[in-house]
């Protein structure tokens, strides 16, 4: 089972009056708070090496070891460093950071065992480090006893009220429950002590809506799309808001928007927090790909195909990189290259439903329609609710003679997404195909509800309703596509 990568927290620093470390340490200490792993692990290997290195040393190269996914070499700096500083409680908080953040990262659970006992172990030896109840909390989320997770962030936020990721999770956990009033406190505490968190934003945003709160709500979406622009869940419902509101041309551009990203990789939300003092940070095979998806978004597609290899050329298991790379070769044309890196990063994730679609999206556009079913089938079994899996299908049953087939699977697609024209229009086009032109003419009308601009779905409508006698609306249709295609 997927679950999303945690924030686990570190506590940094040293009393104002320890003595100052020995320049290499400095060196390592300062490289690896700029992100620049690999120097920072250059560094503090060689701060090890001077006779009785300081606890500070295991820390911080442990800490770049796991920020960097090198796991084993993590585990042995630091329990090397634990048997030479047993009552260390900072590197039993990373020792445990460590088991928890593979146990999520290789689906290790057994891994979480191990957390579980680091992150008790630090707070027997300090009992006042909100840290690790925070991080406590997480191991206990981890193995779905929420209560206990619950009771670690409140010690957190009893120790450290100012502790961002505790008040977060308890208020989404608050929102779960449905307690809007307790789960709004907490997330606006986050927002303040942590106000570039897009999260804590894009459910605040969700609180507001729930509430009717329309300009609150805006306004939280607002910053949270500004803080991550890569997210099309954080677009789609700042869409929905501009829309309710009567501001349609900013609600069609955000719809276009998360169109957009949503096509080009479905696991980017809301969910991709700042890195926060102290957390765990991202390896550079990853900040490779979200430079090269940066770049593809601002159509650079040259310099985004580049990152993308460049990302491979670190990691070459980074799945997404293999993905994103088939939908620049999609975008140019060029699907005989695209269907070959979702196969690529099928060989990574067999079990990947939007890799399957994708293939099959490319097999599509080569007329290798059984391939192209396969794969799509493949997708939807995956995952029942990927509208792309469905929309797909319905190209391929169209483009095969199927109109039956292709009304099944293009109702299912717009069901799945109510706000794809496409969908609808497709929809429309099957049904004319067997005479159901009442329900073509529901479908292309719904089209038109979502995208009134579209010329070609009101020649569709008209079309429908000459044929259903109906002419008074049929010259209306007709009419509007003419005015719409004049520029009028």
């Amino acid at each position: 089972m997927f679950r999303a990568l945690p924030l686990l927290v570190l506590a940094w620093g040293c009393a104002d009056n320890a003595p100052q470390p020995e320049p290499r340490l400095r060196e390592g200490i300062a490289r690896f708070h700029a992100g620049d792993h690999p120097a920072a692990i250059a560094a503090l290997r060689k701060a090890l090496q001077a006779p009785g290195p300081a606890p500070a040393a295991y820390r911080y190269l442990g800490s770049a070891y796991l920020s960097a996914g090198r796991y084993d070499s993590a585990l042995t700096t630091v329990e090397t460093g634990i048997v030479a500083h047993p009552d260390d409680a900072e590197l039993h908080d990373i020792l445990g950071a460590i088991h928890m953040t593979r146990a999520f990262a290789q689906a290790k659970y057994a891994d979480s065992d191990q957390a579980l006992a680091a992150f008790n172990r630090a707070i027997e030896l300090d009992a006042e480090r909100a840290t690790t109840h925070y991080n406590l909390g997480l191991v206990y989320s981890y193995r779905d006893s929420t209560k206990r997770a619950i009771r670690a962030y409140e010690a957190a936020l009893r120790i450290d009220s100012t502790l961002a990721p505790a008040h977060k999770k308890l208020g989404l956990h608050y929102r779960e429950k449905g307690e809007s009033d307790r789960a709004l406190n907490h997330l606006q505490q986050a927002a303040r002590h942590a106000p570039a968190d897009a999260e804590v934003h894009f459910y605040l945003g969700l609180l507001h809506r729930n509430d009717r709160r329309i300009e609150e709500a805006v306004a939280a979406f607002e910053r949270a799309a500004e803080l991550n622009p890569q997210s099309p869940q954080v677009h789609f419902n700042l869409a929905q808001l501009y829309l309710r509101s009567g501001r349609r041309e900013q609600g069609q551009r955000a719809l276009e928007r998360s169109e957009i990203l949503r096509q080009n990789h479905r696991g980017i939300g809301s969910e991709k927090s700042i890195p926060a003092h102290g957390g765990v940070t991202i390896g550079p095979a990853t900040a490779r790909y979200n430079l090269a998806l940066n770049l593809a978004l601002q159509g650079k597609y040259d310099q985004a195909v580049v990152e993308y290899q460049n990302a491979l050329a670190i990691n070459p298991e980074l799945k997404d990189a293999h993905s994103g790379l088939g939908v620049i070769y999609t975008w140019r044309g060029d699907h005989e290259a695209a269907a070959e890196s979702f196969r690529r990063a099928l060989t990574i994730d067999e079990t990947d439903p939007l890799s399957h679609a994708r293939l099959g999206m490319a097999y599509l556009k080569q007329e290798n329609y059984p391939a192209a079913t396969a794969s799509l089938t493949r997708a939807a079994v995956l995952d029942s609710t990927l509208h792309e899996a469905a929309y797909g299908l319905g190209l391929a049953a169209a483009r095969s003679g199927d109109a039956r087939q292709a009304i099944s699977h293009f109702t299912r697609a717009a069901e799945l997404n109510p706000t794809s024209a496409q969908a609808h229009i497709n929809l429309g086009v099957a049904l004319v195909k067997r005479a159901e032109y009442d329900r073509a003419a529901q479908a292309y009308a719904r089209a038109i509800e979502i995208d009134p601009t579209n010329a070609q779905t009101h020649l569709y409508i008209s079309d429908v309703y000459g044929r259903m006698g109906q002419l008074q609306k049929s010259a209306e249709h007709r009419a509007k596509a003419r005015q719409l295609r004049d520029g009028h």
